[in-house]
């Protein structure tokens, strides 16, 4: 999912730049051709009307126009950016939902487990004090054995008298007859132990499945809450990123809204006085405004892409003209029309 997403964000931005830096080239060029024409412009000397005004108005609506296209290729791309920004806002709270729900189901799953491994533990006591109940019974079987067989031994048949310490002279048959006794309660205490260990057994093989299946659930849940956790991350740092671009694009927005206000107003001039028209010009911060957009144009679209595309050497092309303009006003005011005020 994170790559699907950063890719959708880096082609949507990719779109949108491109988009915005095809008619802010065009708008490039015209606005050099402006500078151009006011170089090679034959002026009136006693009006300071340039000859070729008409053509100079046509190039600033030109620019205008291609400006008015890149700022409306960012506000679209603004929208595009903003549509991204919901989508990952509300990605990225259905994540931290399903991680802290995960994250309840774990705990309550690691407390069952704590009870199921107290259980594992006292089953498996259990199956111990079996084991240790079924050998005692076995070796107590094993004593009222060896009785009877020494009994049978020394009675013959069983049936004579048999002198036994402390008791004195009993009849052998009773004394058969008494081990016989012991024997079958002996038989009893071996199956009662075994039956004991199987359930001991039982237990402790049901009890070790269940410690193991919870372990498995338990380490997928915390599997699941860590590749959440990186998602989460992952989502959070593309926000903060396509934030920084919207900031971007909304700085680039707003400069280039400046410069076509400008240039609306610099149209507006010409249309009107159609003279002094290096004056109006250069009286307007053109350039600054140009180089302004520039700076913010490099923000969204990062110099590589600027360089990519040819903006810089177009730049410094409208800079240098723009330069000679400039240089050419100032003779001119200062030698032969001191009335033009720059």
């Amino acid at each position: 999912h994170n790559v699907s997403h950063i890719s959708s964000s880096g082609i949507l931005l990719k779109k949108s730049v491109k988009a915005v830096i095809i008619p802010l080239k065009d708008g490039i060029c015209s606005l050099t051709r402006v500078y151009e024409f006011l170089i090679d412009a034959d002026v009136d000397l006693i009006s300071g009307q340039c000859s070729n005004y008409r053509s100079i108005r046509q190039q600033i609506v030109q620019t205008q126009q291609s400006l008015e296209e890149s700022e409306q290729a960012a506000n679209t791309g603004l929208k595009g950016l903003d549509e991204h920004l919901e989508r990952l806002t509300i990605l990225e709270g259905k994540l931290e939902v399903e991680m802290r729900n995960t994250e309840s189901t774990l705990g309550n799953l690691e407390i069952e487990q704590n009870t199921n491994v107290k259980l594992l533990n006292d089953s498996k006591h259990a199956l111990d004090q079996s084991r240790h109940n079924l050998d005692l019974a076995e070796e107590t079987l094993r004593i009222q054995e060896k009785r009877r067989r020494d009994a049978e031994i020394v009675t013959g048949v069983g049936a004579g008298l048999l002198i036994i310490p402390v008791v004195g002279w009993i009849a052998g048959a009773v004394m058969v007859t008494v081990g016989a006794v012991e024997m079958s309660q002996a038989s009893d205490g071996i199956r009662v132990a075994k039956e004991e260990l199987n359930k001991s057994e039982s237990e402790v093989k049901i009890y070790k499945s269940k410690v193991s299946d919870y372990q498995s659930k338990i380490s997928r849940l915390k599997r699941n809450i860590r590749q959440n956790h990186d998602e989460v991350e992952h989502i959070h740092k593309e926000i903060q990123q396509v934030k920084a671009q919207r900031e971007g694009v909304a700085e680039f927005q707003r400069k280039v809204r400046r410069a076509v206000h400008l240039l609306s107003d610099l149209s507006g001039k010409t249309r009107v006085a159609e003279c002094h028209t290096r004056r109006f010009i250069l009286q307007k911060p053109v350039m600054k405004v140009m180089d302004e957009v520039m700076k913010a144009a490099g923000q969204i679209t990062g110099n590589e892409l600027l360089c990519t595309e040819g903006i810089p050497q177009l730049i410094n092309t409208m800079r240098e003209t723009h330069q000679r303009l400039s240089a050419l006003c100032t003779s001119n005011s200062s030698c032969e029309y001191p009335f033009l005020v720059h």
